[in-house]
């Protein structure tokens, strides 16, 4: 899928048209969004911006010198993007910037959240941005912004998590269970997120440092401004994701720690009411036998002695657990 915004009087503008393999890009093209593209949409692309683009393989390199090359008078940085991180199985997404001159070209097959975002703003002409650089700029900001928020928010989740374990069974609230396998899920899927995000900041920390260096490319002042001034927001986030992953860790020993003591308890439990039950089955044991000369058998006393001497020898064995603190 293509989109083509154009340059109108210092705003974005979604030229539909443009899509058309039967139409010309207009001399005004500012934005090429490819999507999933078709080879013939590449093609048409390059022939635009007089320069080849990055393929899928090109792409799926880590290497920093094939992520971040200047070839053929064009700029091309390939960083990853968190994509899908409000659902159960967030993934990282390959994003390729190429920029020629005035113009900018991305490549992705899964959209991100930042550039839907930016292209929805950029269609109802709410976008101010003449040159492919601004795009540039605005497309990496957007891309932060997300990633700090879904940090942020797993921050406070860790955060509510935290004070359910160390707050106590006292001051639990009313109504409130710990499920210890969704308490688990939980971690687990925040420690996965917090991951990706922290392979997205990467990333782009990456870019932006190349971008602030300037080596091999002649950027403006404004946008090495922009570019050092984002590096030092991506560090700030990536010391966030760090502290927050340390969180991950404590929540996890916490919850493996409190499961442990639990199933202790509950051995301790059975343990000891066994052993308190023992004493009156020996005794029901010896008075069920089947002997002709059974002691008190023929006494009338002798049923209410035995279950008289059976519950003495259960509480017995109870007082002293007690005294013990054994429960």
């Amino acid at each position: 899928m293509l989109h083509v915004f154009v340059n109108d009087g210092g705003l974005l503008r979604w030229d539909r048209e443009a899509a058309d393999e039967s139409v010309p890009f207009p001399e005004s093209a500012v934005w090429l969004d490819l999507i999933n593209p078709t080879p013939d949409e590449l093609a048409r692309a390059e022939a635009l911006i007089g320069s080849g683009l990055p393929t899928r393989e090109q792409m799926a390199e880590i290497e920093e010198s094939s992520r971040l090359r200047v070839a053929g008078g064009a700029l091309t940085m390939t960083v990853t993007a968190l994509v899908w991180a409000d659902t159960d199985e967030p993934r990282i997404a390959t994003v390729s910037f190429v920029l020629a001159g005035r113009r900018l070209v991305t490549i992705h097959d899964i959209d991100p959240q930042a550039l839907l975002a930016f292209r929805r703003r950029a269609t109802h002409g709410l976008v101010s941005a003449s040159r492919g650089e601004l795009v540039l700029a605005a497309l990496v900001d957007g891309m932060i912004d997300r990633t700090s928020v879904v940090l942020r928010r797993t921050g406070v989740e860790m955060d509510a998590l935290n004070r359910r374990y160390f707050r106590g069974r006292k001051l639990r609230s009313r109504g409130e269970t710990l499920d210890d396998a969704q308490t688990l899920k939980r971690i687990g899927h925040a420690g996965h997120l917090i991951g990706k995000a922290r392979i997205s900041l990467a990333s782009l920390t990456r870019m932006t440092d190349f971008l602030a260096r300037g080596d091999g490319w002649n950027a403006g002042k404004a946008t090495r401004r922009w570019a050092k001034t984002t590096l030092q927001d991506l560090r700030g986030l990536d010391q966030y994701a760090r502290f927050l992953s340390g969180k991950v860790a404590l929540a996890l020993d916490t919850a493996l720690g409190q499961i442990n003591v639990e199933q202790n308890e509950i051995v301790k439990i059975v343990s000891v009411l066994t052993v308190l039950l023992y004493p009156p089955t020996l005794v029901a044991s010896i008075g069920g036998m089947n002997f002709a000369d059974m002691p008190g058998s023929q006494s009338p006393f002798g049923y209410a002695s035995a279950l008289g001497l059976m519950l003495l020898s259960a509480l017995l064995p109870m007082v002293y657990v007690r005294s013990k603190r054994w429960m």
